[in-house]
């Protein structure tokens, strides 16, 4: 009898989670959709797994922070500008769309009706300066995101 390999079992199920409705927001057309969630599986999943979550103490859940960190020009900048997302080989259109995609279906804070999504040519001016402190700066811009968010 043959045995499987068992991390194949393992991706095939981690994969059917990604297409679970309940990791799904307000989608992008199913054009993009598709790519973008294959990307986010080759590019970013090992890390922050499939849901975005991330592993405690070692890799920041991306759940909580990309709705704050997507609403501001500065922490639009710091998605892009991620060592995983700049160094990426992913072109700046797959990344826009990849970034796009995630904040739709892997944040669990509801998306504002007016995040406008990644753009090609942010990401390439955004891609061109590398992020030396990413932890610091992390904390400092969702620290004011929190603030900003007690004064409202």
């Amino acid at each position: 009898m043959k045995r499987r390999a068992p991390g194949l079992a393992a991706f095939a199920l981690i994969g059917a989670g990604l297409a679970s409705p309940a990791l799904r927001g307000t989608a992008l057309p199913e054009a993009r959709t598709a790519p973008a969630r294959a990307n986010y599986m080759l590019n970013c999943m090992g890390c922050h797994i499939a849901d975005g979550s991330g592993a405690a103490g070692k890799v920041p859940t991306l759940r909580d922070s990309l709705v704050p960190l997507a609403s501001s020009a500065a922490g639009r900048r710091y998605l892009v500008e991620v060592p995983g997302a700049a160094q990426s080989v992913l072109s700046n259109l797959e990344l826009a769309q990849l970034l796009s995609w995630m904040v739709r279906n892997l944040s669990a804070q509801a998306v504002p009706p007016e995040f406008v999504d990644f753009t090609e040519s942010e990401v390439a001016g955004y891609r061109r300066t590398p992020l030396i402190d990413v932890r610091a700066e992390r904390a400092r811009l969702l620290g004011s995101s929190l603030d900003r968010s007690r004064n409202d």
